[in-house]
C-alpha cells in the first residue's frame, strides 16, 4: 500500500512540474504579448480617461530649428487642444475650431490622430477593429532581440518591438509599401510616469528605405 502510495505522489508531482514547465516555456501569442505590454504601460487603465497636457520639444535634421510646442488631451470627450507659436486650435470629436493662426480641418483632424494614437501606444491597440497577428517573430536591432507584434491597417503595416521580459515598448516601425520598405522606425527611449502610466519620452524617427534621420520628440513634462 505505502508503494502504490509513493508512485502516485510521484506520479503527481511530475504532473505538477510538467504543468508549471509547460506554462513557463508556452510561446505567447501577438494579442497576448500586447495585452502585457499595456500592462507594463497603463497597468490601472487610464489611458482612456486621461486629461493633460504633454510639453513637447522636437530635434530636427540640421538647417531647421527645434520647436516648442504642447498637446492637451481629454480623451473621454474625444477632445485635443494644439499649441504652438502663432498656432492654437482644438478639436472635438471632428469638430475643428482655429483660436490663432490658420489650419485646415484635414490638417487638424490627422495631428489629433496621430498624438492620440502614437502617444497612446500600446494602449491605443486595444481600440475596435484592431487586428494583432497570433504569429509573433524575433528580430534583433540595437544589439537586443525582441518579440516583435505585427498589426496590418487598411493603409500601412506597423510592427511593435517589445522588451521580452518586462514587455516594454521600445520601438515600432511601419511601412507604406512593404515589399520596397518604404516607412519610418521609431526608436524610444526613457519613461515619463503620469497618472499610474508610463509614456515613453523620447521618440527618434528614421526612414526604413534608407538611414535618414527624421527628428526626435521630447516629452519635457505631463502638467
Amino acid at each position: 500500500m505505502k508503494q502504490t502510495f509513493k508512485i502516485f505522489l510521484s506520479l503527481i508531482v511530475a504532473f505538477g512540474f510538467s504543468s508549471c514547465q509547460s506554462d513557463s516555456d508556452r510561446v505567447l501569442t501577438g494579442p497576448e504579448l500586447i495585452k502585457k505590454s499595456i500592462e507594463f504601460h497603463d497597468p490601472k487603465g487610464n489611458w482612456g480617461s486621461f486629461e493633460g497636457t504633454f510639453v513637447f520639444q522636437d530635434s530636427l535634421p540640421p538647417g531647421r530649428d527645434s520647436r516648442f510646442y504642447k498637446v492637451t488631451l481629454d480623451n473621454s470627450k474625444s477632445k485635443m487642444k494644439y499649441w504652438i507659436e502663432g498656432l492654437e486650435y482644438e478639436v472635438i470629436k471632428d469638430s475643428v475650431s482655429v483660436l490663432e493662426g490658420e489650419v485646415e480641418d484635414a490638417r487638424a483632424l490627422r495631428m489629433r490622430n496621430y498624438y492620440t494614437y502614437l502617444w497612446g501606444l500600446p494602449m491605443k491597440l486595444q481600440d475596435p477593429g484592431t487586428q494583432i497577428d497570433s504569429e509573433v517573430a524575433e528580430e534583433e536591432i540595437k544589439g537586443k532581440t525582441y518579440k516583435v507584434v505585427r498589426v496590418p491597417y487598411e493603409e500601412d503595416i506597423w510592427y511593435f518591438y517589445l522588451d521580452p521580459e518586462t514587455f516594454q515598448m521600445e520601438a515600432y516601425k511601419f511601412y507604406k509599401d512593404e515589399p520596397n520598405q518604404v516607412g519610418e522606425i521609431i526608436y524610444l527611449e526613457g519613461l515619463t510616469e503620469t497618472n499610474g502610466m508610463k509614456i515613453p519620452s523620447n521618440r527618434t524617427w528614421y526612414r526604413t528605405e534608407k538611414p535618414e534621420f527624421l527628428g526626435t520628440d521630447q516629452l519635457k513634462s505631463v502638467e
